[in-house]
């Protein structure tokens, strides 16, 4: 993965320099926890990449629950428990057992799933339910596991071996689980579900999808190792995390991650999760109020060019943009069809779709140069499991790091629990 920023980004050496100085002992705080085994704190989850007995034994139950009559994994949870997962799956594209996902309320969307569990049961098949709850409590994950779970009990007497519980150890879920003797694997307790898709809430799922999960790991390891040093200039966290800190303070409302690739966006849409609850914060550390935050935004190129650009260069400076583009392997040479046809846009004769897209990508880019609109780019050499993971990474450490710039916890989101309490109470009463 390569990073850079430009001068457009509107930092200087001695700003970055500040920032990166001012971060100092905080990265010794994040190598210490990144070997913690006993995950003692929020930023251990730090340590998932290197976890071989966690690993271990997600390799073992995905082994044990593979069949060759297994058709679908129905992967039951809402926010972190399956943003990690769903990113990794849309951007990969593996080849192994389908993965469905279902997060929020919608009746449609479980019927149709009941319709084809019940398909897949009639033509001798099987399906797997990985209910992924941190708390164990969360009501549209335990909703939809219910609704699922009741449509399996009706198809099979051996419906216990075909779910398998994600959570934090000792949870409800995880008591009701080791009653119905159901297989359960650990959400360790201090891993917030936005920072757990290295452990068994993303590597179970992905496993069984095909995913090469050791792959994964290698790539968070090797972005653990890069974002984690303390040679400033050539770590990326720490340029990223001091480049946007410093657009919020020049007035930055927004990030806009505009990735260039469609098989990136659900990738974006996981980030958005993160910055959204990591960052924005009612309180600082200190416990004042200041509603901090910066919005996030993902933008697809070059789709978006033809809806929110306009926008984006002539509506308010108040965004800083970082571009995420993967470097072409694949290629279409573009046909010629009829010599009128061809004329209609003769600029595109003996070009490639890759020539295209790259020449998009220089012009967008370089309209923001024009511009001075701050921004950084990232290359991903190749849209794999090990450029992911660490891609995944960075943004992990990227955030750890803004977070304590902006002083803020980035562990905790308080004000999520307000909807929660509210439905509890609607729904008893």
């Amino acid at each position: 993965m390569k990073f850079s920023y430009l001068e457009t980004s509107h930092i200087t050496e001695r700003d970055a320099a500040k920032a990166c100085h001012e971060l100092s002992g905080y990265m010794e705080e994040l190598r210490v926890a990144a070997a913690d085994v006993l995950y003692g704190s929020n930023e251990a989850c730090l340590h998932l990449g290197n976890d071989e007995s966690l690993h271990t034994e997600v390799n073992r139950l995905a082994k044990e629950k593979s069949s060759r009559t297994l058709r679908e994994v129905f992967v039951v949870g809402i926010g972190g428990s399956n943003l990690g997962a769903w990113a990794v799956y849309d951007a990969l594209k593996p080849s192994g057992i389908p993965l469905s996902f279902y997060d929020t309320a919608h009746v449609r969307v479980l019927k149709e799933a009941c319709l084809r569990m019940r398909a897949i049961y009639r033509e001798k098949g099987k399906v797997l339910i990985n209910i992924i709850s941190k708390s164990g409590t969360t009501s549209e994950t335990m909703m939809n596991g219910r609704v699922l779970i009741d449509c399996l009990k009706s198809l099979s007497k051996q419906w216990r071996e075909s779910v398998v519980v994600t959570t934090e150890p000792l949870s409800k879920l995880d008591n009701w689980a080791r009653l119905n003797n159901i297989s359960s694997l650990p959400n360790p307790a201090n891993v917030g579900g936005r920072w757990s898709v290295f452990s068994a809430v993303g590597l179970f799922p992905l496993a069984l999808a095909g995913v090469d999960i050791k792959k994964l790991r290698k790539g968070a390891v090797r972005g653990l190792r890069r974002c984690l040093s303390d040679d400033a200039e050539h770590n990326a966290a720490m340029q990223s995390a001091a480049a946007i800190h410093h657009a919020m303070k020049k007035g930055a409302a927004m990030h806009n991650l505009f990735v260039f690739d469609a098989d990136l966006e659900r990738l974006g849409k996981w980030y958005r999760q993160l910055v959204g609850e990591s960052l924005g914060k009612e309180r600082d550390l200190a416990g004042r109020i200041v509603h901090a935050g910066i919005t996030p935004l993902v933008t697809i190129g070059s789709t978006d060019l033809h809806s929110v650009f306009q926008l984006l260069l002539g509506g308010p400076e108040d965004k800083f943009t970082t571009f995420v583009k993967v470097r072409q392997k694949q290629d279409i040479s573009i046909p010629r069809i009829d010599e009128r046809f061809d004329a209609i846009v003769p600029e595109l004769s003996r070009k490639s779709v890759a020539e295209v897209m790259g020449a998009i990508y220089a012009g967008t880019v370089g309209s923001f140069k024009d511009r001075q609109l701050p921004f950084a780019e990232i290359e991903l050499e190749h849209l794999d499991e090990e450029a992911i993971g660490e891609f995944l990474q960075f943004k992990m450490i990227e955030t750890m790091l803004l977070a304590r710039l902006m002083r803020v916890n980035a562990f905790d989101q308080p004000n999520v629990e307000e909807y929660k309490a509210i439905t509890r109470e609607l729904l008893l009463g």
